[in-house]
């Protein structure tokens, strides 16, 4: 079997095979599966990532990051490896680069999400949610007023590839451990994200509701002690 384009490390259970709940990891697979470019994936224990990952990753140990086998070089954070594709692939699908392509939800995920899922019952929690709401509706109107089926208008861009794995995050994460559901008279947003998930890419790198629900759990409850 020919070496795949790019080696990339992403969260995961090597012990059972199975994708785990990093939605930076699964933006850089889908991106990838959209523009055709081959890779293998390597598993990472998140509570158990090797001091290896520091030297290639400016002394960081973060996931995802990837190896462009062919001449070896390092990349990380997917915020640089995404333009990096586009760049070095110009003639793969066209996805644009994050800042070419429409600027919705900038403060939706991780903070506005996470200051709802940390916030304390009462006025705070109240404050908290309505902000959240406030990003996604602007995430709807977005959609409803351009009329398309996706960001990128008859196909997908960027901001698709990268938006997609957040909302499944907040849909999935604030239902576990608030009890709260994304509103439903959001209908371009839930339109959106029904057709996001019958797309080959979403559906090859999937990952289950209960390593999202257990992931934050256990980071709500990290932020709770160290608060």
């Amino acid at each position: 079997m020919a070496q795949a384009t790019y080696d990339i490390w992403v969260k995961g259970s090597p012990e059972k095979n199975e994708l785990g709940d990093c939605p930076f990891s699964h933006r850089m697979m889908m991106t990838m599966e959209e523009k055709g470019i081959s890779y293998h994936k390597n598993l990472l224990d998140e509570q158990k990532m090797p001091d290896w990952i520091k030297d290639v990753c400016d002394g960081q140990k973060q996931i995802p990051f990837m190896k462009e086998n062919d001449s070896g070089k390092w990349l990380y954070d997917s915020d640089k490896m995404v333009p990096y594709l586009e760049d070095k692939y110009p003639d793969t699908k066209k996805l644009g680069k994050p800042d070419e392509c429409p600027q919705v939800g900038k403060e939706l995920f991780p903070t506005k999400f996470i200051e709802f899922l940390t916030s304390k019952p009462g006025e705070d929690e109240d404050k908290k949610k309505k902000a959240l709401i406030a990003e996604l509706q602007s995430v709807n109107d977005h959609l409803e007023k351009s009329g398309k089926p996706y960001f990128g208008g008859d196909d997908v861009c960027a901001t698709d590839l990268s938006m997609a794995p957040k909302i499944k995050h907040i849909k999935i994460g604030a239902d576990e451990v608030k009890g709260w559901q994304v509103p439903s008279d959001l209908k371009a947003l839930h339109a959106w994200m029904g057709r996001m998930s019958e797309r080959d890419s979403w559906k090859k790198t999937y990952y289950t509701e209960q390593y999202v629900r257990d992931g934050w759990n256990l980071k709500v409850k990290k932020l709770s002690e160290e608060s």
